[in-house]
């Protein structure tokens, strides 16, 4: 049986896909009757290598977890791709080598290398030409395949919302398939965004991170067309498959805030596989590498 695409999926309405980070947890959003599935890249960085969301997963560690989660799961799957893994030349390489993996879309940044997670501080953004080239190069990779290229901009903490409603603006001119705009921080820019960026746009649900609370229901109303959200994460400690039907139900991410006793903040995860460690070791051999911090959380 022919596995449906994420453009199938897209081109009937939106689409709530939670991340994923293995097997166990793909398997378990199938069955709570999700339609897509998200490889996080923090989330697999911290349960497949015990790192932290720094940009220290390799292509050929993310391409093993692909093939892997692919062939245990029949969602379309949409990967965190980071920065590309070098230049245009190793984006096309990448993109070749992660859809042939299973992937039915890829998110590629336009942040420099080392990355970040995109809801803490110290991100740094490539110029805008650079970030075009390596998209133009992504998309021919992807031509004539079921993967959907989406372009990802973290500039809205660092230009500016201006700059990043350029970024994506020019993303989808240089054929990019879907945008996504990270780390914004109002309710007010993410609805200017969704009005005013065109074709498919994306949303990742973090209300513990940089953005502040917002449901799928306004998300739609807004424009946006691809949501996913980090249930699947924290639900594994109240019980995975309960709390992803839940959060499938609701269609937000609101009551992920609310579980007693727990740190779910972006940080907390990271810390736990030695974030600050790592920033001290390179602060060692480059004084341009700063300590990681959180944003303040919004209400």
């Amino acid at each position: 049986m022919e596995q449906t695409t994420l453009k199938q999926l897209l081109e009937k309405g939106p689409v709530l896909a939670p991340c994923v980070y293995d097997c166990l947890s793909a398997r378990i959003t199938e069955r709570a009757g999700f339609q897509a599935m998200c490889l996080s890249g923090g989330e697999l960085a911290a349960s497949y290598c015990g790192l932290p969301d720094i940009g220290l997963v390799s292509l050929q560690e993310l391409a093993d977890a692909v093939s892997r989660i692919s062939a245990s799961c029949s969602l379309p799957m949409i990967v965190d791709i980071d920065t590309g893994f070098g230049n245009e030349l190793n984006v096309i390489h990448t993109c070749r080598k992660i859809a042939k993996a299973g992937a039915m879309a890829v998110h590629m940044e336009d942040q420099t290398f080392p990355k970040r997670c995109g809801h803490l501080q110290g991100k740094e953004v490539i110029p805008l030409e650079d970030y075009l080239g390596k998209i133009r190069a992504a998309a021919y990779a992807l031509k004539d395949t079921d993967c959907l290229l989406i372009a990802r901009t973290d500039a809205y903490n660092i230009l500016g919302k201006e700059a990043a409603i350029e970024r994506a603006t020019a993303s989808v001119e240089a054929g990019a398939h879907i945008t996504l705009v990270e780390g914004t921080e109002t309710l007010e820019s993410i609805e200017e965004i969704g009005r005013r960026v065109p074709g498919w746009k994306m949303f990742g649900m973090a209300s513990a991170g940089a953005s502040p609370k917002v449901t799928y229901k306004q998300l739609v109303d807004w424009g946006y067309n691809l949501i996913t959200v980090h249930c699947a994460q924290w639900g594994a400690i109240k019980g995975m498959e309960e709390f992803s039907r839940t959060c499938l139900e609701t269609g937000s991410d609101i009551f992920i805030t609310e579980m007693d006793g727990v740190d779910n903040r972006p940080i907390a995860l990271f810390n736990m596989f030695g974030l600050q460690e790592w920033m001290e070791l390179g602060r060692r051999f480059s004084p341009k590498i700063n300590a990681a911090k959180e944003f303040e959380t919004k209400s």
